[in-house]
């Protein structure tokens, strides 16, 4: 997405990795997906809400000194709300009621040029992978922006697109009709 929307900022952060200062919203996203790689993490019994919350808290604790927020109110809505998200996430999705296969799940799709013959490697990290029946699975990806995209626009995602290519690609005995693509959507459940 970033390559599409500006080739030149992609290369100066994949390519040169040129680091910058990430946003509010970029250390919200994290920490959101931490806590929530957390909730679905089984050692050896699933965590409670509390300690989903509590993880949550303190990796804001951690990070939100290295982001600039305008004022201590920006910084306390930006935390509470993130309370909000995972207590109505969790009640909706209690995390012994599904088959999560892995969590951060790692990809690397080799990907040919037609003009110049070159195979290149597109890497990734799938945020969920479950299996909710036999031979059925299911990519989850969250997000946390605040638009809700169109449903036209979620069915030309191409992130989602690229995690189906390589699931397949780690996984090749898998049917390709056998895979469902999901985005949840956490600020609106």
């Amino acid at each position: 997405e970033t390559y599409k929307t500006c080739p030149l900022k992609y290369k100066f952060s994949e390519i040169d990795k040129i680091r910058t200062p990430k946003s509010k919203e970029a250390v919200f996203g994290t920490l959101l997906h931490s806590a929530l790689r957390f909730m679905f993490s089984r050692d050896p019994l699933y965590p409670t809400l509390d300690e989903v919350v509590n993880a949550y808290l303190s990796g804001w604790a951690e990070f939100s000194r290295k982001t600039s927020w305008n004022d201590e109110r920006e910084e306390k809505m930006f935390r509470e709300h993130g309370v909000t998200i995972l207590k109505k996430f969790y009640a909706a999705n209690q995390p012994w009621n599904f088959n999560v296969m892995e969590l951060e799940s790692r990809f690397a799709l080799p990907i040919r040029d037609p003009d110049t013959g070159e195979t290149h490697e597109l890497v990734g990290i799938m945020d969920r992978i479950d299996k909710p029946d036999e031979g059925a699975y299911e990519i989850i990806d969250y997000k946390t922006g605040k638009r809700l995209p169109s449903q036209e626009k979620v069915d030309r995602n191409l992130q989602l697109s690229i995690y189906h290519a390589g699931l397949l690609e780690r996984w090749p005995h898998i049917r390709e009709k056998s895979i469902k693509l999901s985005l949840h959507f956490l600020k609106h459940n």
